[in-house]
């Protein structure tokens, strides 16, 4: 058997007697080495063209028999062992076992297959051959032996094996190997005792090579340069491909005309998050099951006096045709810091800068604005919610408007980045009305929701210092769906966490429409 450093020697030796190595499986087989150390020298003896070993490995199906088969080709299968005490007559198990050598194991298993296969039967805790039993063969125990001595084309053997899978006694694979044969530098006769191919060229060029080379006044045998080889993969950071989906979608804003609002505020008031968009103090999601509050500091109280008394007035009573919730409106509770649920506090709080501005000069800033940024909800994990996940929203103020403008504006906006069938659906927010869930159909025909729509409603609007006759219009959606959908993900996870493939991160492309 050679040594595993002697494979190159082995081989060369070989090839200069044989000419060729029909086989590189069969070699390996030969001297007891793995085949994968085979390849790999093959690979390094290539490089040097000692030998040719051809573009492409050569493959074909082979049957090999588990550490399980050759017990039972050696021993016998377990319903041949029961099945040879049975033939001498009816037996207990207890008695199957002791003429088994005590193996209860090998009895039971052979008793199940038997028992199947209906060539026994039981009687009073007495098993005994049935009618079927003369005609039996141990199929399995022939078929083992087959494939051990390989004496079926490979197509047969390979069938076998699929037959026997639930037995794990066999198994059927691909296994790939290299014909071999001499290449344009394989060494002279003399040189392969001297092992001439383990001597390495030198790689790099120098000034003590070069001083060498001029006092020899001969060429340095130097290593070839393959300047085919590609380099070595730049393995730098890469852009997450939710921030690469994110970047279209701001894209797509920006070429239908929005401005993008400042979103740099993780932690807001709960008077810009809740109150100024109509949502009453006592709603769920106000609740410490939905919202993270925060500790320090707990509470904000710089906010616009004279605003807080007419969103006050809003909820308690209400106004410009709403009665409002009819509650006692807390001014401690509007004060609660918070990290923002929903980036629609920034639409609040940009709606208010239009209003004010339009009380000053009598203008109004009609336009179209933007935000995608993070958000945070206290919400129970699943493979479609974090507690933490980007939210993207749009709106639209100017005279006018209705609902049709925003379904036309909806559907626009997502067949720009390849959503289609756009279906809407009736909803219920407690600053919007109407309002409007947004669905699409799959190519597999589910329906399934991608965001929420509709018209501010006046309760938030007017107390803001907006015209009685403005309409604003709005929609938003989670970033993480619309990346779940594009790259086929069945779990948020897998776009997030410890889940997460770095080859994914890495070449994951943003989607093209």
């Amino acid at each position: 058997m050679a040594a595993k450093l002697e494979i190159d020697y082995e081989l060369v030796k070989q090839l200069s007697k044989e000419e060729v190595i029909e086989n590189s499986l069969d070699f390996a087989a030969k001297h007891g080495v793995d085949h994968q150390a085979v390849v790999g020298v093959l690979g390094s003896l290539a490089t040097k063209d000692y030998i040719s070993r051809g573009d492409a490995p050569v493959k074909k199906k082979i049957v090999k028999l588990t550490p399980e088969g050759k017990t039972y080709l050696e021993k016998g299968t377990p319903e041949g062992k029961v099945m040879e005490v049975l033939k001498a007559g009816p037996a207990t198990k207890d008695e199957l076992v002791a003429k088994n050598a005590g193996d209860a194991t090998l009895v039971t298993n052979g008793l199940k297959v038997c028992m199947k296969e209906k060539i026994i039967s039981i009687k009073e805790g007495v098993y005994a051959p049935t009618d079927k039993a003369g005609a039996w063969t141990d199929s399995v125990g022939t078929g083992l032996k087959m494939i051990a001595e390989g004496s079926a084309p490979i197509e047969e053997l390979v069938a076998i094996a699929a037959k026997l899978k639930s037995r794990k006694v066999c198994v059927a694979s691909d296994v790939s190997f290299y014909k071999v044969v001499r290449g344009g530098n394989f060494p002279a006769a003399d040189d392969i005792e001297k092992r001439s191919w383990r001597i390495k060229q030198p790689a790099d060029f120098d000034a003590a090579k070069l001083a060498e080379m001029q006092k020899s006044n001969k060429l340095l045998d130097m290593k070839p340069v393959n300047v085919n080889a590609e380099g070595r993969k730049n393995v730098g950071g890469n852009l997450h491909p939710l921030m690469k989906l994110r970047q279209q979608y701001r894209e797509i804003f920006l070429e239908l005309g929005f401005q993008e609002m400042d979103t740099s505020r993780f932690v807001d008031s709960s008077f810009w998050n809740f109150d100024t968009l109509f949502v009453p103090q006592k709603h769920p999601a106000r609740d410490s099951q939905d919202t993270f509050f925060v500790t320090h500091p707990a509470t904000t109280k710089d906010h616009p006096e004279d605003y807080v008394q007419l969103t006050k007035k809003i909820h308690e009573t209400g106004d410009f045709g709403s009665t409002g919730y009819r509650y006692q409106w807390s001014r401690d509770e509007t004060e609660r810091n918070v990290l923002r649920t929903h980036t629609t506090a920034v639409s609040s709080y940009t709606l208010y800068q239009i209003g004010q501005e339009y009380q000053k000069t009598g203008k109004l800033q009609t336009g179209a604005f933007f935000s995608i940024d993070r958000v945070f909800r206290n919400e129970t994990m699943d493979k479609t919610h974090l507690c933490e996940f980007h939210q993207m929203e749009g709106f639209v103020i100017d005279y006018g408007l209705s609902l049709s403008n925003m379904m036309a504006l909806l559907s626009s906006f997502f067949e720009r980045v390849g959503v289609k069938n756009l279906k809407f659906k009736p909803a219920f927010n407690p600053y919007t009305e109407p309002s409007m869930e947004v669905h699409t159909v799959t190519e597999s025909g589910k329906i399934i929701e991608i965001g929420n729509s509709g018209v501010f409603r006046p309760e938030m609007l007017r107390p803001m210092g907006l015209p009685e006759d403005v309409t604003v219009i709005a929609w938003g959606l989670g970033l993480e769906r619309v990346a779940m959908r594009h790259y086929k993900l069945p779990s948020v996870h897998d776009l997030f966490g410890h889940h997460v493939s770095l080859p994914f991160i890495q070449n994951a492309a943003a989607p093209r429409h």
